[in-house]
């Protein structure tokens, strides 16, 4: 009975069925493979984002508090020496060697001095050349004396004039004086020197708690928004310190500030900056109420940001706090080599499963189609034929089985 064909379904050899199955099957765990790194990679970078960003937010309260504490700790002890008679409040030349030293000490300190209750000054400062000079202002007089130091600490200059400055008129003296304890004033501009800092005070009295007058030490805030420029080097961010007004005390790049009609100026507030995306990002925390060293991702002109705040300690005497965004493009970056690498994986496992394939199909389909051959061979009565191998088990067998057929065959054909 001849074997009837239905012509609508189409003929497949064995090698193209194997290497069927095998390709998509491995392409199917392949992709199951490539969307289950993917999601677990884009988990890790996310978090590895929120660990940048915290890390550059600690360093830079670190390096922050760092080059404000001297200006603490130097106004405390003064006020302290002078409390147990280390110091005597009424010997300026004394109080000036000691102003010296402390300097000196610490390169951050742009100036420290003393006010007295009676109107007389002293102050040490170092320039932008880095040059020392003191001056004293007798209030009596309405005098002051200033003098120049060279590198040894000798005086190379001195040169006396008239002086309307009275100490006593400053916010970091009667602020300090008013409440009784150490203070930070807010961004103000120096009156030696004009340059926009904060002070850090401390009140002086003596045993009797008799008030004496008042100590200070200048620190200019460009010197914090230089070191904020350095992550902007790196990751491109943009760093910002802010204080509990959300007033800017410092940021990546130039100092920004408003000067008023007066001269005087003022921090310019967060909302008034002219970067979008800072902008952006300050109706964020508004909004979202971000908390204290937690991270949000926003989208300005299409680009995404790692917002992040964190705290001052309280130890710094400031309630400031520093905000970064960080461009996720620029970050990114970082890790287009473990995508390469990632690529590459899959690369190789597809290239694997496709050479698999072929081996595993022509492990099966070449001793079938040798059988098939030697069979219609067999068909015209000849029983030649090279001998058929296969490592497979079922295969072995059947070509053992058409093996005893065949020499059935074979016999008859001789009779």
């Amino acid at each position: 009975m001849p074997i009837i064909r239905d012509s609508s379904m189409k003929n497949k050899s064995i090698f193209s069925l194997i290497f069927s199955v095998i390709c998509i099957t491995t392409f199917t765990i392949t992709i199951g493979i490539f969307f289950l790194f993917s999601e677990r990679f884009k988990y890790d970078e996310e978090g590895l984002l929120k660990k940048i960003s915290s890390q550059i937010n600690q360093t830079i309260i670190e390096k922050t508090t760092n080059y404000l504490y001297p200006a603490i700790l130097v106004s405390e002890i003064s006020s302290s020496l002078v409390y147990n008679a280390g110091l005597d409040i009424n010997d300026f030349n004394q109080i000036e060697r000691y102003l010296l030293a402390q300097i000196k000490a610490y390169p951050q300190l742009s100036q420290l001095y003393i006010g007295k209750e009676n109107g007389d000054f002293l102050m040490v400062s170092r320039d932008s050349k880095n040059q020392l000079s003191s001056k004293r202002v007798n209030q009596k007089t309405k005098s002051e004396i200033i003098k120049i130091y060279n590198e040894n600490g000798g005086v190379t200059q001195t040169k006396q004039q008239v002086s309307s400055y009275d100490p006593r008129k400053r916010k970091w003296y009667f602020n300090t004086k008013q409440k009784e304890t150490q203070l930070w004033t807010d961004l103000y501009m120096f009156f030696s020197g004009k340059r926009p800092g904060i002070t850090a005070s401390y009140p002086v009295t003596n045993k009797d708690s008799e008030f004496l007058g008042v100590f200070g030490v200048d620190l200019e805030l460009s010197e914090i928004s230089e070191f904020l420029s350095f992550q902007k080097k790196y990751y491109q961010s943009k760093v910002i310190i802010l204080n509990y007004k959300n007033e800017i005390v410092a940021q990546s790049g130039n100092l920004v500030f408003k000067t008023l009609q007066d001269g005087s100026v003022n921090p310019l507030h967060i909302k008034e900056h002219d970067d979008e995306v800072i902008k952006e990002a300050y109706a964020t925390i508004l909004d979202k109420k971000l908390q204290s060293n937690s991270s949000i991702t926003i989208k300005v002109n299409n680009s995404s940001y790692l917002l992040s705040t964190l705290d001052f300690p309280d130890y710094i005497g400031k309630h400031w706090k520093v905000m970064s965004l960080l461009p996720k493009n620029k970050l990114n970056d970082a890790r287009i080599p473990i995508n390469v690498v990632f690529y590459l994986i899959i690369l190789i496992i597809s290239v694997a499963g496709l050479v698999i394939a072929i081996f595993v199909s022509r492990m099966i389909s070449v001793p079938i189609k040798e059988l098939s051959f030697d069979m219609q061979r067999l068909k015209y009565q000849n029983v030649d034929g090279k001998q058929i191998r296969s490592s497979i088990i079922e295969v072995n067998e059947l070509v053992q089985n058409y093996s005893v057929i065949k020499k059935l065959f074979s016999q008859t054909f001789k009779k």
